[in-house]
């Protein structure tokens, strides 16, 4: 039987490589959308900005999580 910390393991570091994958993504469409309206005011740094907290927040989490759950598996296998 797998040990289910491993599992949980994967899961969170999986979880937090597609939110960066998903977080790179989306900051090139709106970049290509600042891109063809001049007019927007605020400068793209700021959009980045909230990106980088917004999806930065979970993508530490799900690290943080990843490495206590495969401390714990590892821990749970010695015994």
């Amino acid at each position: 039987m797998k040990n289910n910390y491993k599992i949980a393991s994967f899961l969170s570091l999986f979880i937090s490589i597609i939110l960066v994958i998903i977080m790179v993504v989306n900051s090139m469409i709106d970049y290509q959308v600042y891109l063809q309206h001049p007019e927007y005011s605020a400068p793209f740094s700021a959009n980045l900005m909230l990106k980088s907290v917004t999806y930065g927040i979970p993508i530490i989490i799900g690290l943080v999580l990843s490495f206590i759950f495969r401390s714990k598996s590892k821990i749970n296998k010695s015994l």
